[in-house]
């Protein structure tokens, strides 16, 4: 009987050994873990556009190649090994959800910047120790840069790229080998993707990181079954500063049609506010987030509604965080009242902060 004991000792030494899976399985990491961990469902709620105020997820990967490869939806990437010199990109809120994700549960980044973080004063720190592996096994879609656009391009690969921006945006400019769906006409347009919903990935991108379009498009197109979805975030606006323009039409000598100049309406702003109606096209929520302090909330389709009754005594403005809602909205309401002349939109970025703080920054 001691015998067939030691015997079977041996066997399961041995077999432990020679299997890696069964000598791993249940095994703590070999790195000091963070003390809060959130699951799939707790992220979620902030991978989400508009981009929820004082919440950031955050990228610990090298930003090359790994993070442009494929990310959460709206994280930054803050690799581990820059994270002292890139502070600076951390909220200013110190009681801010921060929620820190790598490679899966045998990467140790996310949990060395948790740390890091939290030995800032951060007081809402939280590791998401799944992963973005968990993540795009389990979401309807995630996000890449630009330069994996570029890549596949290069080596012909199967794809289909959408430009989710209004149509008018998209013929002055856009990435090659681009579609126009703007979000607005997805389901009059939705015949123009592919038949096969698993044959070629789609990948959408609007006006950069702070337009919701291609989300929201994103979205529509798993709902209606295809399979590989993916956000380039960074847009049009980073495409032309990495590789230049492509495919624009000169309008009225270099100026964008129906733009108002950035600087006199910031003129206008602080001198005479009241002398404009000032439209924001945004959704409810952003708007509810923070706005231009007596700015109107009038989505696109509402603008489209209302657009007969609307008071024309005053110059329109149209304005929303990007330029290509707010444009969207200004060619619409020229196509249904032709007849008013005082109509603008603004061709720019605007990021909104705390108690309806603003910061303007004209599009390149």
């Amino acid at each position: 009987m001691q015998t067939t004991r030691i015997w079977m000792a041996m066997f399961l030494a041995f077999a432990l050994m020679a299997s890696p899976v069964l000598a791993q399985e249940g095994a703590k990491p070999q790195f000091k873990e963070f003390h809060s961990i959130v699951d799939y469902s707790f992220v979620a709620k902030y991978a989400v556009m508009p981009k929820p105020k004082d919440a950031m997820i955050i990228d610990s990967r090298p930003y090359k190649p790994t993070f442009v490869a494929g990310y959460i939806p709206t994280a930054v990437s803050i690799p581990t090994s820059q994270f002292e010199k890139m502070t600076d990109q951390l909220p200013a809120n110190k009681a801010a959800v921060l929620i820190f994700y790598c490679g899966g549960f045998d990467c140790p980044l996310s949990h060395k910047a948790a740390f890091m973080a939290e030995a800032l004063g951060y007081t809402n720190v939280h590791v998401y120790a799944a992963g973005y592996p968990d993540w795009k096994k389990k979401a309807s879609y995630h996000s890449i840069g630009v330069e994996v656009v570029m890549e596949m391009m290069t080596k012909g690969e199967k794809y289909m790229l959408v430009d989710a921006r209004p149509a008018k945006l998209f013929l002055e400019g856009a990435i090659p080998s681009a579609i126009s769906i703007p979000e607005r006409e997805f389901a009059d347009k939705r015949g123009m993707l592919p038949v096969g919903k698993d044959e070629v990935s789609l990948i959408y991108y609007c006006g950069g990181f702070d337009c919701v379009l291609s989300h929201k498009s994103a979205i529509k197109a798993r709902a209606l079954g295809y399979k590989t979805v993916m956000v380039a975030e960074a847009g049009y606006p980073a495409w032309k500063e990495l590789y230049g323009a492509a495919g624009g039409v000169a309008v009225k000598a270099g100026e964008v049609e129906g733009a108002i100049d950035t600087a006199q309406f910031e003129t206008i702003l602080k001198e005479r506010p009241d002398s404009v109606y000032l439209i924001d096209v945004r959704d409810v929520a952003e708007f509810n987030g923070g706005h231009i302090p007596g700015s109107v909330n009038m989505t696109v389709d509402m603008v489209e509604r209302q657009a007969a009754t609307m008071a024309v005594d005053k110059p329109i403005v149209f304005v929303c965080a990007t330029g290509a809602r707010s444009g969207e909205a200004f060619y619409l309401f020229k196509d249904l009242r032709p007849e008013v002349a005082d109509v603008y939109y603004l061709e720019a970025t605007i990021k909104f902060g705390d108690n309806n703080s603003y910061e303007i920054s004209p599009n390149k």
